[in-house]
This record gives structure tokens, C-alpha cells and sequence, in this order.
């Protein structure tokens, strides 16, 4: 996933970062004293990822992911646009249509790959 297609600079990506640990506390209900606790790193730091006034790192993101059991994508508010269309549609094809269409997609990959 290349998120420069998503965010124009790093200040657009901490308004963001900012903007959904603080929904996600708040939908919790949790004081940010709590959410430190639960993520093992001072209140001082939500306060300041909170006001936009710190960068996180990425193990912060991966930590409070893994404590509210979210995916990464949707923390940024990241959709994919057909991913989702294509793979309903894959599932719902008959057996021998779908095969069909594995053994096309693996004769492209061949094609590009000899080039």
C-alpha cells in the first residue's frame, strides 16, 4: 500500500494520526491516562500525538491497532477501492470459471516476466 497517494506531506499524515487516537479513545471511552496505560507509554505522548504536536512511530500505530483488533487501513481511513468487488466476484464464480481465470492470470505473469 503506498500511502503517499493518500496524505500530500507528513503534517497531513500526523493530523490524521492525531484526529483517530483521539476518536479511538474517545469511542472507547478511555482518558488518555488509560490508553497509556494500555499502550505502556506516558500520557505526555497521546497528549502530545493527540495535539499534533508529536510524531508516533510506527510501533505505536501497530500497538494500538493490535489493541482495539483494527486493521491498519482502517486506521488511516484507508478503503480499497475494487479490491473487494473482485474478490466477491471471484468467490461467487463457478469452480471451473474461476480456474479458468487463475491460468489466464498466470500466462500474463509469464509473458511479463520473460520480458
Amino acid at each position: 500500500m503506498n500511502y503517499l497517494s493518500y496524505f500530500k506531506n507528513e503534517e497531513e499524515i500526523r493530523e490524521c494520526i492525531a484526529k483517530n487516537v483521539l476518536k479511538i479513545r474517545q469511542d472507547n471511552k478511555l482518558t488518555q491516562e488509560k490508553l497509556a496505560e494500555i499502550l505502556d507509554v506516558s500520557i505526555e505522548h497521546i497528549s502530545r500525538i493527540e495535539n499534533c504536536k508529536y510524531t508516533c512511530s510506527i510501533s505505536f500505530i501497530f500497538g494500538l491497532c493490535t489493541a482495539f483488533k483494527m486493521d491498519i487501513n482502517d486506521f488511516f481511513n484507508i478503503k480499497s477501492q475494487n479490491n473487494n468487488n473482485i474478490i466477491d466476484f471471484l468467490n461467487n464464480l463457478p469452480i471451473e470459471k474461476y480456474n479458468a481465470i487463475i491460468e489466464f492470470c498466470d500466462e500474463i505473469k509469464k509473458y511479463y516476466n520473460a520480458k
